[in-house]
């Protein structure tokens, strides 16, 4: 897609903003920033290998460096994009190695940055906005006009659109000459506020110099205008149907069809099935799914890469938790029925048995990943398998966003073994760890720990505990008179106390 003819085709000084060399502190002034092509190439080509190996967030690594030596690179731009892309889909978030790699001082630092924090946040309009802008502040006309067409869309998107942002995407668009987009963004605005009147003036004008550049009055270099020279409205079509999050049935079926064209033509390459498979999934047609899965499966068996055996498992969960859903339906229906009540618990004990099959499979594919042991002893304690979640739980309480949930858990799960030592320090643990006790959580925390006080309490003859349980009853029924069972726990820690002071 060359909208544009890049700047730096015609003036060696427009990559670096057209800007007079900077002044250094001692008053010389300092050597303008040095571009090298090749060396772009160099890691264009690795990142794209990198890519094909599902390494997605190296690849973004890749991508960026290579934009640091070419920044008007529109292979460098898409590539990056196509990693972001697939990175996102697997739910996962950038390493802080990733994020302190970028973000130096200059214009293209700041655009590099501005990329990767859109990229690993491609629904957020304001960074999509913000890159965008970077982009024409270096004046390379063609970047800015593929991240501004996507960023339209995002901020379009947005639960509650803001006129501000279409406002600088008007401003933008109309930098590089881009009037239609011009246009399409102050159009925006003016239905958010449509008591600005100025700004429909300005609109007006725009569009008139928008009409005139769609005839080709208005050159940009090249015969036929401004958009003269697109090299595949086709190709430009599908890829803006595919980045559009809401999309009509019609498109979608296309989608497919493509996808399928595709996948016929190249069955062996790896990137081409995960499109597929992923139109497969948006479509969500029973038959679909069915081909997904067995699509999945082959490629995993024959690829050995997991990631598609990560896609059959979600898969095979997507369709027991239809049938799951039914048997919940039936037992609601009727519940009388002995049998529908039976078939229900039997297909819930089933359903958790495979979500914990396949979170197994991930942590030994992942076993640095501590969140995906956090979701595992999550589903082993809900069977009873007390002694595995603990395990995993200690395993994922070294990361903090899992310490303070997996701490909590730790002590459920020695509770319920009934050794209330243990549960009792891990309570303490989190409690310390969690300062405010008056949130959810630290509710939570301390009716556990008061429930383990009052145990010990009771079995050690320990009037301490008690009266330590007691003063966490008090705090919570003055906070939540109606939190779970406190009235009656309290009355009953009491009666202990009352019980360990007659001796």
């Amino acid at each position: 897609m060359a909208l544009f003819k890049s700047k730096k085709e015609t003036d060696p000084k427009a990559a670096a903003g057209d800007k007079a060399p900077a002044t250094g502190a001692n008053g010389a002034q300092e050597a303008p920033p040095q571009y090298s092509p090749d060396k772009a190439n160099r890691f264009f080509e690795h990142a794209k290998t990198v890519h094909e190996t599902t390494n997605y967030e190296y690849a973004m690594q890749l991508w960026l460096q290579g934009l640091r030596q070419e920044p008007t690179s529109m292979r460098g731009l898409e590539g990056f994009w196509n990693s972001a892309v697939a990175f996102n889909a697997e739910g996962k978030s950038p390493s802080k190695d990733t994020l302190r790699m970028f973000g130096g001082r200059g214009d293209v630092e700041r655009y590099i940055e501005a990329l990767l924090q859109w990229g690993v946040k491609p629904l957020d309009a304001l960074l999509a906005v913000k890159a965008t802008e970077a982009a024409a502040k270096l004046n390379m006309p063609e970047p800015t006009y593929w991240i501004g067409e996507r960023a339209m869309g995002v901020a379009a998107n947005e639960k509650k659109p803001r006129k501000e942002l279409f406002l600088k995407l008007m401003e933008v668009f109309g930098k590089i000459g881009a009037y239609d987009k011009c246009v399409d963004a102050g159009n925006a605005a003016i239905r958010l506020d449509p008591s600005d009147g100025k700004l429909a003036a300005e609109v007006r004008n725009l569009s008139a110099q928008a009409t005139m550049s769609r005839g080709g009055y208005d050159q940009t270099g090249q015969a036929g205008g401004f958009r003269a020279n697109v090299r595949n409205l086709d190709q430009q079509r599908q890829l803006e149907e595919a980045d559009r999050i809401v999309k009509t049935e019609e498109v979608i079926d296309r989608l497919v069809r493509e996808a399928r064209a595709n996948y016929e033509a190249r069955p062996d390459d790896l990137p081409t099935i995960t499109v597929y498979i992923q139109r497969l999934k948006e479509r969500g047609r029973p038959e679909d799914e069915k081909v997904a899965r067995e699509l999945a499966l082959k490629t995993f068996e024959t690829s050995k890469q997991f990631r598609f055996r990560e896609i059959y498992g979600e898969l095979r969960l997507r369709l027991a938790s239809r049938k799951l859903a039914e048997y919940r339906m039936k037992a609601e229906e009727a519940p009388s029925d002995a049998r529908a009540q039976a078939a229900y618990t039997q297909a819930k004990l089933k359903f958790a048995e495979m979500e914990i099959e396949e979170l197994k499979l991930k942590v030994e594919a992942y076993p640095t990943d501590l969140g995906i042991k956090y979701q595992l002893g999550k589903r082993d304690f809900d069977l009873g398998n007390f002694d595995d979640a603990i395990a995993l739980f200690q395993e994922s309480q070294k990361d903090a966003k899992h310490r303070l949930d997996s701490l909590y858990y730790i002590g459920l799960a020695f509770q319920k073994k009934d050794w209330t030592d243990e549960a009792i320090h891990s309570f303490r643990q989190a409690l310390e760890l969690h300062k405010s006790h008056s949130d959810e959580m630290g509710t939570s925390l301390r009716y556990a720990l008061m429930t383990a006080l009052e145990t010990k309490a009771a079995t050690d003859r320990d009037l301490a505990l008690a009266e330590e349980a007691d003063k966490i009853a008090s705090s919570i029924a003055i906070q939540q008179i109606n939190y779970r069972d406190i009235r009656a726990r309290r009355d009953a820690i009491k009666k202990l106390i009352a019980d360990l002071k007659k001796g």
